[in-house]
């Protein structure tokens, strides 16, 4: 019996990480398909998550940085955007200035 709360702990930590890295590869994906469809087919891009906020639970707001390269011998065309992922789908992104400065959280005091 000393045994069992040991042993549970044990399980407990191998399934975490598992919760955890499929929540990310979610988000992950939903914002791949945003910029792939932003951009022409076959173009390079990359995207960096620069913040996420999360007031509900399932409610996340993302904001990214893009970057598209039309050849090697051109510099980068930077963009940024805000997202609104709700339950893991793409509700609605809007895109912001590179330098603009973003509060995503609810303006409903804490109590």
């Amino acid at each position: 019996m000393r045994y069992l709360p040991i042993t549970a702990f044990c399980i407990s930590l191998v399934f975490t990480p598992t919760v955890s890295q499929s929540a990310y590869s979610e988000v992950s994906i939903v914002i791949d398909q945003f910029v792939s469809k932003i951009y022409p087919e076959g173009s390079h891009y990359f995207w960096v998550i620069n913040d996420t906020t999360s007031d509900l639970s399932n409610e996340i707001i993302v904001d990214i940085n893009t970057e598209l390269q039309v050849n090697s011998k051109e510099n980068t065309h930077p963009n940024r955007f805000l997202l609104l992922l709700v339950n893991g789908k793409l509700i609605g992104s809007q895109q912001i200035p590179l330098g603009a400065k973003v509060d995503c959280h609810s303006d409903e005091k804490e109590i």
